[in-house]
Parts: structure tokens; sequence; C-alpha cells
């Protein structure tokens, strides 16, 4: 009897679902028509590849799905510990990020958005979030499983229909374009540091194809089903992401100090434009509140969670322990303290979209580091692993290298271009994209050298 269920929609849905997020479409409406071309860019550079690179990696280790652990099959265990442990920190740049959008839509379901004109406030409320999911998360899951289950429909499928809905109803009623959408206008042609660092941004909204690795024993026929479910979130996910900034743009003109709050500047312009009777942003706040809010949990346990399987004989018994609940309480209390601290930091930002707009750059750096391992590992095994089985196969050899070095060459072109500073970057926010990861880096191989030794230690002390 076959149990595995997910066919072509079930795979192309869990990938959406794991990908989309609405909240790069303000983003993206900064650097204007072009922005079409650039969604597809970063779609065929990197979305594509790194999703077939994964597909045939998780059908090929099903036992082993994930990104640490196809790391040591590939190059061992210290490989596998860094590349954890970068996934791990990764997310201290992201959840303030993260957070700091909880605390703009915070003070619009509340209607009192002249709380983000205040740093030190929104910082103060953002570490207060985090604190108290942070405590809910330590309970267990139950709790995060209950509001992800409310907040994940209103949070996506609630603001989508709105965005496209009020942006296509102005469109089709007569409304004046705020952008100007001409074939000059959507072609790229004034390329530059600043615009290339865009579509590495970009390339970072299509992240998120590694959770593949836990499902793939789910998989019906993956040699079919793969490719067809890639091609279809691909195509969807594109089409989402091009047609929600066509419908953004045409409402408001966005420029990069309003990404912070773009999504309520065009809440406003259509409240106005349609006289509705209930004001649209703060609807859109009480969803993204409730979205956000029931799966941050779930993103808090994850990396907490990885870092702690792939570093169970290296990191210190104190920081891999669980609580009653299972949880890895000390690891996730750590995780906390990064947070707190980055967050902290980054009050220091003039205003919060320059904050915003650092800390996705941070993020972006931060989490293309794994890709590397995994890019890389996927390399060597395809080349020394012939024996094994692989129900999902790129098929040609010169085609699956093509492939690789497409996504290696759009992977590392990003995180170097991140580290160049435009001419408009401050010392501020430029300062911790080079000293986090060598800070981060440093205390990796530190927490790897010190685990070794006393492990060395100890089977000494037995033998």
């Amino acid at each position: 009897m076959n149990n595995k269920k997910l066919g072509v929609m079930g795979l192309s849905l869990l990938s959406i679902n794991s990908i989309l997020g609405l909240k790069n479409i303000p983003f993206a409406s900064t650097i204007g028509p072009s922005a079409i071309v650039f969604w597809i860019i970063a779609a065929c550079l990197y979305f594509i590849p790194i999703s077939l690179m994964v597909s045939e990696l998780s059908t090929t280790y099903p036992d082993q799905g994930g990104l640490a652990s196809w790391v040591k099959r590939a190059f061992g265990e210290r490989a596998s510990f860094l590349c954890g442990w970068f996934f791990w920190v990764a997310n201290f740049t992201y959840y303030p990020s993260l957070l700091i959008g909880i605390t703009v839509n915070v003070a619009y379901a509340i209607r009192q958005p002249q709380i983000l004109d205040h740093t030190w406030m929104t910082t103060s409320i953002s570490i207060g979030i985090f604190l108290f999911v942070t405590a809910l998360t330590l309970r267990g899951t139950k709790m995060s499983e209950k509001l992800a289950s409310i907040g994940a429909p209103l949070g996506v499928l609630v603001p989508a229909l709105l965005i496209f809905g009020f942006g296509f109803a102005s469109m089709f009623t007569g409304h004046h374009s705020a952008t100007e959408f001409t074939a000059k206008s959507i072609a790229p042609n004034n390329l530059s540091l600043d615009t290339i660092m865009f579509l590495s941004s970009l390339m970072f909204a299509f992240s998120g194809m590694e959770m593949l690795g836990t499902i793939a024993n789910d998989v019906r026929n993956p040699q079919k089903t793969f490719p067809k479910a890639i091609l279809t979130a691909s195509i969807l996910i594109g089409a989402v992401y091009i047609l929600a900034t066509v419908a953004f743009q045409f409402v408001v003109n966005i420029t990069p100090d309003q990404t912070a709050t773009a999504l309520y500047v065009f809440a406003d312009t259509v409240t106005k434009q349609f006289h509705l009777p209930f004001n649209l942003g703060q609807i859109l706040g009480i969803c993204f509140v409730l979205s956000v809010g029931g799966s941050l949990s779930f993103l808090i346990i994850n990396p907490s969670v990885m870092i702690r399987e792939s570093g169970k004989n290296i990191l210190p018994a104190s920081l891999t322990k669980l609580n009653k609940a299972n949880m890895p309480t000390n690891l996730i209390l750590w995780q906390a303290g990064g947070v707190t601290a980055i967050l902290i930091l980054s009050s220091f930002i003039p205003t919060i979209s320059a904050a915003l707009n650092m800390l996705v750059l941070m993020a972006t750096l931060a989490f293309f580091i794994p890709y590397i391992f995994l890019i890389s590992a996927y390399l060597k095994l395809r080349i020394t692993d012939r024996k094994s089985v692989r129900p999902f196969k790129i098929k040609h050899n010169v085609v699956a290298y093509i492939i690789a070095g497409v996504g290696l060459l759009s992977v590392i072109g990003t995180i170097v271009l991140t580290l160049i500073p435009s001419s408009t970057t401050t010392w501020t926010e430029y300062a911790p994209l080079i000293i986090g990861p060598v800070v981060f880096s440093g205390l990796g191989l530190l927490f790897y050298h010190f685990g070794k030794k006393k492990e060395h230690t100890t089977l000494k002390k037995a033998s």
C-alpha cells in the first residue's frame, strides 16, 4: 500500500505556504516598475536552482532530511555544525526585522501610528512582544498551534484579497496610476550597486525550499512530482509577487524611506479613493498581528532545534538540555538575548525604515551563508555518491552542474554585494554587516573547538 500522499498540488501548496510573504511587496515596490523584471530574474537565478537541488537531496536522503545533515554527509561534523550554527544565528537578524514589522502592525491596528516616530518606544514594544512569545514557546507548541491556525489564513488570505482587490479595482475604475508603467520604466535601465543589492533582497524573498527535506518521504512519485510542483510554485509565487507589486504601485509610489509603513500608505490611499466606511489600515494591522503572532513561536523553535541536533556532541550540555515541555530552554533564551541586543543596537538608526532596511540586508547575508554549504554539499554528493538511489534526479550531470553553478554564483554574488556599502549607507548601518558575521563565525569555531576537545578528553578517560 502506498502511504505517500503528497502529489503535485499538495507539494506546490506547501512550498507556497513556506515561501510567499506579502511583506515583500512594499519593499519590492521601492524600486519602481522594474521590480517586475527583478522578480523574474530572482526566480530564475535562485529559486528554481535551489528548489531542484533540495528536491534531489531530500528524496535521495529522506531519512536524514535536513540542511545540516546533508552537509554532514558531504563534509563531516564540523561543516554540519557551522551550517546549523549560521542558520541559528541568522535568525538573530531576521527576528528583529520581523518584530519591527509586527510593531508597525500593532501601531496601525490600535490607530496610533505616531508611536513609530519614537525609535526607543518601537524597540521596547518589539522586545516586549518577542520576550512574551518566547515565554509561551518555552511552555510547548499547543498555544502557538492554535494561534497559527487562526492567524495564518487571516494574515495571508485576507490581506492578499484586499491588496489585489482594491489595487485592481483602482485600475479598472478610472483612478490615475501613481506609477508610470511603460516599456522603458519596466526595463532595469539604470543598473547600479543599489539595484543589484535590491535583487539580492528579492532572492531572499524566495527562500524556504530547504524545508522540503522534512517531508520528502510523503511525496508520491518524486521524479515527476517535484519538477511539476517546482514549476507550479514558481509560476504561482512569481505571479502573486508580480501582480501584487503592480497593484500596489498603481495605487501608491513608494520610496525606500517608507519601507516600514508602505502597506499603510497604500491602505490610507485606498480608504480615501473609495470613501470606505472603515479604516483599511487598521484591518490590515490586525490581520498581520494575528498572523505573525501565531507563527512567531514556531519560528523561534525551529532554529534552536536544528542547532541542538547538529551540536549535541559539541555545545555544552547546559545549552542543549530540554525542559519538561521538550523545548531547548537555554538555546531559546540565548537566542532571545541576541535578538534583544540587536534590537537595542538598531534603535540607534535614525528612522524605523532605515533600521528595517539594515536588518533585511543583515538577514539576507546571514541566511545565504548556509546556502553555500547546501550547494557545495549537493555538488560533492552528486560526484562522489553514485550508488544512492535518487527518486528525483536532475537527469544529466552537465545540466546539474550548471544549475548548481548558477545557484552558487547567485548566492556568493549576493553575499559579496551585500558587503559593499552604497553611497547613502552610514557607518552605523554598515558596521553590523561586517562585524556580525566575523563575531558569530569566531564563536561557532570556538564552540566547535572546545566541544571536540572535551569529547576527546571524555573518550580518553573512558578508555
